[in-house]
């Protein structure tokens, strides 16, 4: 609905709502004014989510307990739109809604949700908001399934790669190359378009530079160095690792 008052509406394209059965319009906003989900004597220092956390709590908690996510899950962040005056409000360019309410999710296939992470501001989660430790909180429910994480160049990292395989889960993501640990003769070279080469660690972490428009570099620990004939969306032939 377009707004609150919506849902009680008596006109023809609003009037399937259920809500107006259940409460009126009055009581609603009456109840909406009063509601709070934690104690306000309880205030505790750099905390801006406690008046809210155990809602999330619970939210996340019925998430997790309501579906088993696929073999494959992706992690990405994704923006809540709003423009008030908040002091967490964040503004990501790429973004549809440019300014808002910054979240890390954990989806699986679908676009189902299962764990997500509402971000406060980098001061007061000091340790909690680099990629790799954003990757291992929200995966921790499904670690040791052997299980495939798909992720964008700002989480995949070796270290990454090599605490996930540890815990029997894959990695495969576009990376970034001033990232440490990567062979800098691949990520150095200079590629013809539909080339790819790629090198492998003893590991088994696999670095990938391949070239479309540009030199594009991918890290998988499910996938090995060796290479096959096949065709790019040019139909033309080129190196598939």
């Amino acid at each position: 609905m377009p707004n609150i008052q919506a849902y009680c509406s008596r006109e023809a394209m609003y009037t399937k709502s259920i809500a107006s059965k259940v409460m009126t319009r009055n009581r609603f906003e009456l109840l909406q004014r009063m509601l709070h989900f934690a104690d306000n004597q309880d205030n505790p220092d750099n905390d801006r989510l406690h008046k809210i956390q155990p809602l999330i709590d619970k939210i996340v908690h019925n998430f997790k307990t309501s579906y088993e996510p696929s073999e494959t899950c992706c992690i990405d962040e994704s923006l809540i739109p709003f423009r008030g005056r908040l002091i967490m409000r964040q503004y990501i360019r790429n973004k549809r809604y440019k300014y808002g309410i910054k979240v890390f999710k954990l989806c699986s296939k679908g676009g189902y949700t299962y764990k997500f992470k509402i971000y406060a501001g980098k001061n007061l989660d000091q340790g909690h908001t680099t990629p790799t430790s954003v990757v291992m909180t929200l995966f921790e429910p499904i670690l040791d399934s052997g299980r495939t994480l798909v992720t964008d160049n700002w989480y995949t990292s070796v270290d990454l790669a090599k605490r996930l395989m540890d815990r029997q889960t894959y990695l495969i993501g576009t990376l970034r190359k001033n990232r440490r640990g990567l062979p800098k003769d691949l990520v150095n070279k200079k590629l013809k378009c539909g080339e790819i080469e790629a090198l492998e660690n003893q590991d088994g972490a696999t670095v990938i530079s391949w070239n479309d428009k540009r030199n594009v570099l991918v890290l998988a620990t499910k996938h090995s160095n060796i290479t096959v004939d096949t065709t790019n969306r040019r139909q033309k032939n080129c190196k598939e690792a």
